[in-house]
């Protein structure tokens, strides 16, 4: 028989930061492990909802849902606490090490499970560390990427480039970016300065933005030409917003499906490291 010991419904809400430990310090480990694997699992069928909505007081309320389960969770832990006599006998998994057991095997099987069932395979976060997609993200933005839709010509689409792409621009590059496809297969491609010509018209692009910032460096002149070429099959071109500081298929070419990771389709937040503020007026709107 264990040790007589109360529950204190404070000391459930304190272990409820790691969500489900407070239902197992108060005596329901079943309990505390399936709500785990709920919030996980409601969390990722949030973001997946997440992507489809219209309405940007609905996504805010989805971006809600994890905070919200959480604080459900801490609720629920605190209630099982009051409910446990003051004579209760301690179990044989209230003890120290074994939270830490419990809350660890969670961490490295459901996690990584609903990240490669998910994360992987329908929706991801990424993070902007740059200004080349600037004005419609933001560097420090966090966008959401939709794995399954179908790159179309305007997606803002996440590339993750072949080894050889990367190794010729890996001073320039990281691992992925995002750029604007501007052209798919079998479509002609001309560019005189600032125009761009798509199969001979000129093409209108409210989303382009010229001229330096402080934080971009100038990689092409206001001036620059590109010659007419057509698009190969399976293959897109692309540019960056900001046209003077981007990296894009000016350089590095056309772009095969392949190494289209995914259409990015949400400002998840939008964040200004230099003021250290949410830029709540981006958050949760369609790009």
């Amino acid at each position: 028989m264990g040790d007589v010991k109360p529950r204190w419904p404070l000391i459930a809400l304190l272990l409820s930061i790691c969500p489900g430990l407070g239902q197992q310090y108060s005596g329901k480990l079943g309990r505390g492990i399936a709500a785990y694997i709920s919030l996980v699992v409601i969390s990722w069928l949030a973001a997946i909802a997440y992507m489809y909505v219209t309405s940007r007081i609905v996504g805010l309320l989805l971006l809600m849902v994890p905070f919200l389960g959480i604080a459900i969770i801490a609720i629920d832990a605190m209630i099982c606490a009051k409910r446990q006599p003051p004579d209760y006998r301690l179990k044989w998994f209230n003890r120290g090490w074994i939270y830490v057991a419990v809350f660890a095997g969670l961490l490295v099987t459901i996690n990584p499970l609903m990240d490669y069932l998910v994360g992987k395979q329908i929706v991801r976060a990424f993070f902007v560390t740059s200004g080349s997609m600037y004005p419609s993200v933001y560097e420090h933005d966090l966008v959401v990427i939709n794995k399954l839709a179908k790159p179309k010509r305007g997606d803002i689409v996440l590339i993750a480039f072949k080894k050889a792409q990367k190794e010729n621009a890996s001073r320039i590059i990281k691992d992925q970016i995002l750029r604007r496809i501007i052209a798919r297969e079998g479509d002609t491609v001309e560019i005189k300065g600032r125009q761009v010509y798509l199969n001979g018209n000129l093409l209108d692009e409210p989303y382009a933005s010229f001229g330096k910032t402080e934080s971009l460096n100038e990689f092409i002149s206001q001036d620059y030409h590109l010659p007419p070429g057509t698009v190969p099959p399976d293959s897109f071109f692309v540019l960056a917003d900001a046209r003077e500081f981007g990296f894009d298929s000016r350089m590095f070419g056309y772009i095969h499906e392949d190494e289209i990771n995914g259409v990015a389709v949400k400002i998840f937040w939008s964040w200004n490291l230099d003021g250290s503020q949410f830029k709540w007026n981006r958050t949760a709107i369609d790009l």
